[in-house]
């Protein structure tokens, strides 16, 4: 009887701690998911500025030089900052995406440099 009761525990602790790693891994798994998400986000943003003329993009105020521009899809939030650089044609645009996670904020950044004639 002492050793089916044993082995009952042993199972019962094995099973316990499988199912906290199980549950350990698919947080983690959604995490580098959303990080993912929003990195992919910040990339599609930078590359629709970098795809049209910069003067287009100043005059649509798609980027403020010294401003913010800010929108949201999904879950996601993301703002553009821009400011001229030493040298007058080179604009430095960074893209933050946030967005909410088990109730923390979390935020990815894409920052690049740009020759605007």
């Amino acid at each position: 009887m002492f050793d089916v009761l044993l082995a009952l525990f042993l199972f019962s602790l094995g099973f316990a701690t499988l199912f906290g790693l199980t549950e350990g891994a698919v947080a983690e798994s959604r995490q580098a998911s959303n990080l993912m998400e929003g990195a992919n986000l910040a990339q599609i943003i930078m590359e629709r500025l970098a795809s049209h003329d910069w003067r287009d993009n100043l005059a649509r105020q798609d980027c403020k030089p010294g401003g913010k521009v800010e929108g949201h899809e999904g879950r996601f939030r993301w703002a553009i900052r821009s400011d001229w650089q030493d040298t007058p044609q080179l604009l430095k645009v960074s893209v933050e995406v946030f967005w909410i996670e088990n109730g923390n904020p979390s935020q990815f950044k894409l920052e690049s440099l740009y020759d605007v004639e």
